[in-house]
């Protein structure tokens, strides 16, 4: 996935706009703005670690090293989707000034993680 690409899928998970709504125009207002491009990497590698190694109900905190951000991961639940394992992860993050709460799901693609949209509860 390009640099783009992982930023756009990147803020989506940080933030609370839906990942087909994105925009780039928005970015500067999210938390994950306050990183460099090192602590980006450094916080996504962080990500796709956490989802593979991370058991259900446990949090896990990332801080950045030089801005002032930390981020919470809460990993709800896995399940599977067809051949796909899964993962449901509610997301805290807190910039000082900017925060953001979300709750996402990924599904593990060969050695990827990728965001998709959270399943809606059944009514």
């Amino acid at each position: 996935m390009a640099r783009n690409g992982i930023a756009a899928a990147f803020a989506a998970i940080f933030l609370i706009a839906p990942a087909w709504a994105l925009n780039d125009s928005f970015l500067k207002d999210a938390p994950v703005s306050r990183l460099s491009k090192e602590e980006f990497d450094a916080l996504w590698a962080f990500t796709m670690e956490t989802l593979d190694a991370t058991p259900d109900g446990k949090t896990v905190e990332w801080k950045a090293t030089k801005a002032t951000f930390t981020s919470k991961i809460t990993l709800r639940r896995s399940f599977t989707d067809g051949a796909l394992k899964c993962r449901e992860v509610t997301i805290d993050s807190d910039s000082r000034d900017r925060q953001a709460r979300g709750r996402y799901e990924f599904c593990k693609k060969g050695k990827d993680w990728e965001f998709r949209a959270p399943s809606q509860p059944a009514k």
